[in-house]
């Protein structure tokens, strides 16, 4: 495997989204998909229920042996239309049902946000997608909002970058979590005591685990995201490069700049 500077990475992949995607496609992290019917979920080739359907995403799997440690379907949303989200690479995590990876769909299409959610390791979600916005939603604890049982309490609204709008059902959640739950005025339109909404970020897009609140971190978008480049630089007659960027470099290179942390939506 070729070793390209993460910013690359990153930032051709977002150029590639932005190629294939449609005109409303603005979004960039990954969700999973919170289906209980034993059907799946349908897969539509247009953001419509009136849409062909192009395949099914497999419902929630609960293991007999541990039936609180759902494993969701996880896809990477790429934009959203009025409640619809344009999703693709859907993908298993056989690592945890102990099973043969599930049958999925090769290609993208739209499903409704209401069969998606989200893991945030933010402590606070906001009214608007910036870090600067008031804070609407929050823990009493000031734990991060990634815990199981928000995450089966939400469901996705609409997007913006690395920012997901949530809506969440309160009367779901637990009653320790729900007495812990801060819901403030102001919060984004929609939003009600009952249902309260707030923009997250630092999305982590690993199930079993937590992240540093980067999607693109995963190890499955940087392997993405290098056979991608390389396939671009072949396509350009441009040499490969041979040496990993983290490996001991000449005294004349410098290595690559590092991506900030919380890159700006």
């Amino acid at each position: 495997m070729h070793h390209f500077p993460r910013a690359l990475l990153f930032a051709t992949a977002a150029l590639l989204a932005a190629t294939n995607a449609s005109a409303g496609d603005r979004c960039a992290f990954g969700a999973f998909v919170q289906e209980d019917d034993p059907a799946g979920l349908n897969l539509r080739a247009a953001p419509s229920l009136q849409a062909h359907v192009v395949g099914q995403l497999p419902p929630t799997f609960v293991p007999a042996d541990s039936p609180g440690l759902p494993v969701r379907i996880a896809v990477d949303v790429l934009g959203d239309d009025a409640g619809w989200f344009h999703v693709a690479h859907a993908h298993d995590a056989e690592q945890l049902t102990g099973q043969p990876p599930r049958a999925l769909p090769a290609g993208d299409g739209w499903v409704s946000g209401r069969k998606l959610t989200v893991k945030s390791q933010a402590t606070q979600g906001r009214a608007s997608p910036d870090a600067s916005a008031a804070a609407v939603l929050a823990l009493g604890d000031g734990d991060s909002l990634d815990g199981d049982a928000i995450v089966a309490a939400s469901h996705l609204v609409a997007c913006r970058g690395r920012w997901a709008l949530v809506e969440l059902d309160a009367a779901r959640l637990p009653d320790d979590v729900r007495a812990q739950l801060k819901v403030s005025t102001g919060g984004p339109s929609g939003s009600t005591a009952a249902h309260p909404r707030a923009w997250l970020d630092r999305l982590c897009a690993v199930q079993e685990t937590s992240c540093d609140g980067a999607t693109r971190n995963s190890p499955r978008f940087a392997v993405a995201g290098e056979a991608a480049i390389a396939a671009i630089l072949g396509r350009l007659r441009i040499p490969l490069p041979t040496r990993p960027w983290n490996s001991p470099a000449s005294s004349s290179s410098s290595p690559p700049p590092a991506a900030p942390a919380n890159p700006p939506s």
